[in-house]
């Protein structure tokens, strides 16, 4: 891996998303580092989804820069892509289309160390039986197919395979959307336990009462541009933008 003297693993500057010849996203600057967070919110259709494709090089139509360990990837050969794609994992927010329903849960997380190159986890291995633990799931589960599982059962096989693969970076795409609340906020501690191992994250929501002491940064899109950003305190606090506004507001409140 390309030596870094700045601290930074990810970073794009005037960023570019296209999509069948019309440009999406425009002008995003972002960084992430090991061990820090920041989140990327917006209305639906903001171009959020756009930017996570764009990160894995799912998008292949980008301008400007984008540098995974020190090494541009606009415009480089596939192969340029390979460490980004060794060291980031991207959670779908549709966790069902993302995982092969032929496949059982323990198969799906050997899938994915293999793709890495680590070595298998036997079914009812401590390892396989830890990370289903840390995302709330039982592991009797190791053996049923997706098709079995609940929605949000799903979700958190996603987030498991994810982990399985060890990666340096997270982008998390509506983690908790299908999620009851409490389950929700014990996936939300557990990204800040996973922060504090020196996890970096980028998570994309809708609901910002999940990103007090969760996130460091909020990047605020909206119509493809970046809206509003600053630290998450400053931008929860005190939301300048109309944007940003409208979605504290949505945020559930308790009557009284």
């Amino acid at each position: 891996m390309t030596e870094r003297t700045d601290g930074s693993l990810l970073r794009a500057r005037g960023l570019g998303v296209a999509l069948g010849g019309r440009e999406v996203v425009a002008g995003l600057d972002l960084e992430l580092r090991p061990g820090a967070a920041v989140a990327l919110v917006g209305p639906s259709g903001a171009g959020k989804s756009a930017v996570l494709r764009a990160l894995v090089g799912l998008e292949p139509a980008l301008r400007g820069s984008l540098r995974f360990a020190g090494v541009e990837l606009v415009g480089a050969p596939d192969r340029a892509w390979s460490p980004l794609r060794r060291g980031v994992q991207l959670c779908w927010q549709d966790a069902g289309a993302a995982l092969d329903p032929h496949l059982t849960v323990a198969q799906l997380l050997d899938e994915a160390r293999v793709l890495m190159g680590l070595p298998r986890w036997r079914v009812g291995s401590n390892e396989l039986g830890e990370v289903l633990r840390r995302v709330a799931l039982d592991p009797s589960l190791a053996l049923r197919l997706p098709g079995s599982l609940s929605g949000g059962q799903r979700q958190r096989v996603g987030l498991a395979r994810a982990l399985a693969a060890e990666p340096a970076l997270l982008l998390a795409d509506e983690l908790t959307s299908a999620l009851d609340r409490p389950v929700a906020w014990e996936l939300v501690d557990l990204l800040r336990g996973l922060r504090r191992s020196g996890l970096g994250i980028l998570l994309v929501t809708h609901d910002l009462s999940l990103l007090p002491g969760t996130v460091d940064e909020v990047i605020v899109l909206g119509g493809g541009e970046v809206v509003e950003r600053g630290a998450t305190a400053q931008v929860l606090g005190a939301p300048q933008h109309t944007i940003t506004r409208a979605l504290r507001a949505a945020v559930p409140r308790l009557p009284g």
